[in-house]
């Protein structure tokens, strides 16, 4: 126990300090609403830890420095901070300089900018995950399976070439459909992005990884890959929490407080995962990530239509669905591993 607390020992004492600096600074309601938003972030991210881990041991000593470094800046301040004042300079066709004064002075106009540029973040979220959630699924190669019924076939239907990118642009499709006309093209355009750039940053990583006789140059090309990915992939799970927090507050200093330490938290419970090796005995932990992945993409896409009627999914279903899915994978994966050491067999 004492060898895990050692990876949190920093997180909960940056959580610690923050919340009292909230406290000081702005009051007992202030540190309260920040500490839901920590919750919210660790809730709704934590089954990207599980599978951030299992990218994060490709990577070599130096590039797992950087990820756990200036990676944390990335997503805490480029997607929650300047991500969102881009998206809300283009859909208010406004300036960047414009946009910051309203984040810092006018938080209520900020929300509603925000709202309005709401479904294409969506849009773009939600197709990267359902990409990640459908090409883990999809892949003929994979032979350990959770739900043997539903995801042996889903196995088998991964000899089909590109069967994940039709039946993903098909719901792309259809949640275009469902929007008002005016916003149809920027939902198809954001959706591609998302979806593209999830198919191209995975598939570097692969090229590269997969190359066994691979020189250095290469094996640095592939961790660089693996480095994007994550970022991405980050990226992607930040978008929702974003959104999400501007339910709680429209105070952008608590926002970026809030959520920049519970990304610290997710952070270090990455390290944790792939220092010990967990993944390697907790052997459906990944498969209920990747669940819970599939479920808030699909969320995020269904949040683009509810949208067109001033509709919102609740963020605490989210937080909920991903919870409940790595408990029961955490479950059955505690009950494989006891069954492994009663007959004196190895690990699957």
């Amino acid at each position: 126990m004492t060898r895990y607390l050692h990876y949190v020992r920093l997180p909960l004492l940056c959580c610690g300090v923050g919340l009292v600096a909230v406290l000081i600074a702005r009051g007992l309601e202030a540190a309260w609403v920040t500490l839901v938003l920590l919750a919210l972030e660790i809730s709704l991210s934590f089954d990207n830890a599980v599978v951030n881990a299992r990218v994060l041991e490709r990577l070599t000593p130096v590039q797992q420095r950087f990820f756990l470094t200036w990676g944390l800046v990335i997503p805490v301040f480029g997607v929650r901070f300047l991500g969102p004042l881009v998206l809300v300079s283009l859909a208010g066709g406004i300036g960047l300089g414009e946009a910051f004064g309203a984040a810092m002075h006018h938080p209520e106009r900020y929300h509603q900018l925000l709202e309005v540029a709401e479904p294409r973040i969506l849009a773009f979220g939600g197709m990267f995950l359902l990409m990640v959630f459908l090409r883990y699924f999809f892949n003929e190669a994979k032979t350990l399976h959770w739900f043997q019924v539903v995801e042996a076939r889903l196995s088998r239907a991964g000899r089909v070439e590109s069967l994940e990118v039709a039946l993903a642009l098909v719901l792309l499709l259809a949640v275009s459909a469902a929007v008002p006309g005016g916003q149809q093209a920027a939902i198809l355009f954001s959706g591609l992005v998302g979806l593209v750039l999830q198919i191209l940053s995975t598939s570097l990583a692969e090229f590269f990884g997969g190359e066994e006789e691979a020189a250095g140059r290469m094996a640095a090309g592939g961790g660089l890959a693996s480095l994007v990915y994550l970022e991405l992939l980050d990226a992607s799970f930040s978008l929702d929490g974003t959104i999400g927090a501007f339910a709680i507050t429209n105070q952008l200093v608590l926002i970026l407080i809030g959520l920049g330490l519970g990304a610290l938290f997710i952070r270090s419970l990455t390290v944790m995962l792939s220092r010990e090796r967990a993944l390697e005995q907790l052997i459906y932990l990944e498969h209920g990530a990747h669940y819970a992945i599939g479920a808030l993409g699909l969320l995020m896409l269904a949040g683009v239509v509810l949208a067109r009627w001033g509709q919102h999914v609740p963020e605490w279903l989210s937080g909920l669905i991903g919870v409940v899915l790595l408990l029961l994978a955490l479950g059955d994966s505690l009950r494989h591993s006891r069954r492994q050491s009663a007959t004196g067999l190895p690990p699957a």
